[in-house]
This record gives C-alpha cells, structure tokens and sequence, in this order.
C-alpha cells in the first residue's frame, strides 16, 4: 500500500513537471536561430544583431519578449533554451550602436521577423526542427 502510495505521488510529481498548469506537454529544447544581415551596415561588437523570442505572433513596439540574445558577427547563431511549444523571432540590427536589447528597436531601426511565404510571422517549436535562419536587410525598420 506504501509503494504504490509512493509511486502515485511520484508519478503525480513528474506530471506536474511536464504538463504545468496548461495540462499540455510543454516542449524543451534549445531553439537555434541563425542571422544573416545583408544590409549597408557591418555587424560587429560595437554593431549587434539583436534577436529576440516571443510567445505570440503579435510581435510589436509593446510586445514583451521571452528571451533575447544579441550576436557580434553576421551569420552567427543564437541558441535559446525555451519550454514554450513554440516561439516567434524577431531581430533587429544596431546600426547605431545605442542599443541594450531592454527596450524596442528605435525608430528606423532595420528589423525583420521569421516569417513564412506571406510575410506573416511563423512559428518555430524547439528541439530537431528548432533551427532556422533569419535573412534581412534595411528595407524593412522600425517605425
């Protein structure tokens, strides 16, 4: 009677670890999101890309991110580790120089989101197919 007590508070455990308070299996796993700006600028230390994940497609001047992580070399990868099912990126290149990554891009900042086909943002879920690349140039900035 003890065991199988013990087994059931375990096993009651485990599922609140895995399911959380959705009563859905949350993914873990690592999220890759590889920069490519092809804009006039140079990425370097004093020049970031900055890439942010957020949880939500709607991705706006008063979205909140989930994550950030800046990279100091065009092409680098940023590696997030996340438990949400899935995510939506969004980037931004310093060619100013002034940014922290605590606040939004300032305005005429070049921005570009992971974006399907349409244009519309598109999520990734961590893990095996977590990997994606994020191409962008100046055409598009921050209003």
């Amino acid at each position: 009677m003890m065991k199988s007590m013990a087994t059931l508070v375990l096993a009651a455990v485990m599922a609140a670890g895995v399911f959380g308070d959705t009563g859905r299996v949350q993914a873990a796993g690592a999220v890759k999101v590889t920069v490519n700006y092809k804009g006039s600028g140079t990425v370097d230390a004093g020049h970031r890309v900055w890439v942010w994940l957020f949880n939500s497609p709607d991705i706006g001047p008063g979205s909140m991110p989930i994550d950030q992580i800046s990279v100091e070399k065009n092409g680098a990868t940023a590696t997030f580790e996340v438990t949400d099912e899935r995510v939506w990126i969004a980037v931004a290149f310093d060619e100013k120089g002034v940014m922290t990554g605590n606040e939004p891009p300032p305005p005429g900042t070049p921005i570009g989101i992971y974006a399907a086909s349409t244009g519309a943002p598109e999520a990734v879920s961590p893990g095996a197919k977590g990997a994606v690349t994020v191409t962008f140039d100046d055409s598009q900035r921050m209003p």
